[in-house]
């Protein structure tokens, strides 16, 4: 599958393929052959919070000294 981005070249303001080669995801123009490598994405993973912690209420579970 080939993603197209009109007018977006750095150099001369040509339309721009995004595609995947072997090493990886790039963006060439298809009017002057300038080429730009993607960097690898940073990983997005779900974080562990851990153990919630319960939510006291007004008037809740309150020591008589506070």
């Amino acid at each position: 599958m080939t993603i197209w981005k009109l007018r977006t070249c750095p150099r001369c303001q040509g339309d721009m393929f995004v595609e995947k080669g072997l090493d990886g995801w790039y963006r060439q123009c298809l009017q002057c052959s300038y080429r730009q490598d993607f960097k690898k994405p940073a990983r997005h993973g779900v974080q562990s919070i851990g153990k919630e912690k319960e939510l006291v209420g007004a008037g809740g579970n309150r020591s008589p000294g506070d």
